[in-house]
């Protein structure tokens, strides 16, 4: 009686709601479509991966908002060419029998056991060359929006959403940025701080500092602060005008 009992609960253990199975699959080639909508300020990615796995060849479709995890994914795979998939037993049948499978990002995992780290993919990922835009903004969607416009400019975006990791990666190679785009509302050490270390690393970088939208209280507040730093421009980031922010700063730096 005991071992049937057991048993039976092992059975239930296994075909549980919300259980899991992982697929080992390798990665063959990947479409990655990043547009802007006419109507919109978000940005349209269509992400895929070609797959084979002992179930056929696969058409992965990415979903999902986490946008640095699929940075560093397609970093990964640059590299590695193993992952993992997890696919809930309640999509098995679909995923088995399936040309094309649309897949949440954070359900495909690299084979070898690394883990995406938030600091890990600011401050090691991408950072070749000296042609790279420095941002600090909390907001994931807004952040997006900044970046699709650098790279627009063939420049490339090092996202950070707090400022201490920020000036982590400023301090140990500050020749590697043209410029640097910090918000406001932006999580860590005070603000005045944050650029009083960015000046004293590098003098000639120019920092953007963003008010924020329609915000004259705030605006007034941090003009006073940064008055007498000529490298520093305060103004409201308007992403239509971005742009010709950016080119205008620099420029004025030159």
């Amino acid at each position: 009686m005991k071992i049937f009992f057991v048993s039976f609960l092992w059975l239930i253990v296994l075909a549980s709601p919300g259980s899991t199975r992982d697929f080992q699959v390798e990665f063959v080639e990947e479409n990655y479509r990043e547009t802007q909508a006419e109507f919109s300020y978000q940005p349209l990615i269509y992400h895929s991966f070609q797959v084979n796995s002992n179930v056929g060849t696969k058409l992965i479709i990415l979903t999902g908002e986490d946008y640095n995890y699929r940075k560093w994914l397609r970093h990964y795979i640059s590299q590695n060419k193993k992952l993992i998939l997890k696919i809930s037993d309640d999509r098995m049948d679909e995923f088995i029998s399936a040309k094309a499978y649309e897949i949440d990002i954070k359900e495909i995992h690299p084979f070898n056991g690394d883990k995406w780290m938030d600091e890990d993919i600011r401050s090691s990922v991408g950072m070749e060359g000296d042609n790279h835009i420095m941002v600090v903004d909390p907001d994931e969607k807004r952040v997006r929006l900044v970046q699709s416009v650098i790279e627009r400019m063939s420049y490339r975006a090092a996202v950070f959403n707090n400022t201490p990791a920020a000036l982590e990666v400023f301090k140990s190679q500050p020749e590697k940025f043209k410029m640097v785009i910090i918000h406001f509302n932006a999580a860590g050490m005070p603000l005045e701080q944050f650029v009083e270390q960015i000046v004293k690393f590098n003098q000639s970088v120019p920092v953007l500092l963003d008010t924020g939208y329609n915000n004259e209280s705030e605006s007034g507040s941090i003009n006073k602060k940064f008055s007498g730093y000529g490298s520093i421009h305060i103004k409201s980031v308007i992403l239509r005008d971005l742009q010709k922010t950016i080119e205008s700063v620099m420029k004025k730096n030159v």
